[in-house]
């Protein structure tokens, strides 16, 4: 599966790829910031907060979590798009438990209280995930037990 060619730009090449999934991700770090302001959004915390007194105020607090799953699923249907993009194929074992627990990793170490969190937890990610390797070979560990310093890291992370 290739990505159409839009514009007269092939986007299988690495340098427009990169900037379609940066102006994507952009993109959706304005989408959730916008609607994490906006009336809609202030009703989202309230019902994570407090959900029977957001129903006792009058609001759909089960119309409200369906919109907010909408929400997300769209802005992972964009980043799996993307994914199949970039691999140029999809595999079943692309959305298994190691990919669920890298992502709820990343979610932890970056932080959940804003948006920004998500992308510092990626930087560090991708950062231990590249140079984990050569750190382990230094001790004389195997290189592709990388998920080790990341697994540190975590605990480091929810220790502290």
């Amino acid at each position: 599966m290739v990505p159409p060619r839009l514009f007269g730009i092939d986007w299988r090449q690495p340098i427009p790829f990169y900037y379609l999934s940066l102006g994507c991700a952009a993109l959706a770090y304005a989408a959730v910031v916008y609607v994490s302001r906006a009336p809609f959004g202030l009703a989202l915390q309230g019902v994570r907060d407090n959900a029977r007194r957001m129903a006792a105020l009058g609001y759909n607090v089960v119309w409200h979590r369906i919109l907010a799953y909408s929400f997300a699923a769209v802005i992972a249907s964009f980043g799996g798009i993307l994914l199949v993009w970039q691999n140029a194929q999809i595999a079943p074992g692309t959305a298994g438990i190691p990919a669920v627990i890298d992502i709820l990793v990343i979610a932890v170490v970056g932080g959940m209280r804003h948006p920004i969190g998500q992308f510092i937890g990626a930087f560090i990610y991708v950062l231990l995930s590249s140079f984990a390797p050569d750190v382990l070979t230094t001790f004389g560990l195997a290189p592709d037990r990388f998920k080790l310093l990341v697994g540190l890291g975590f605990l480091a992370v929810v220790y502290f």
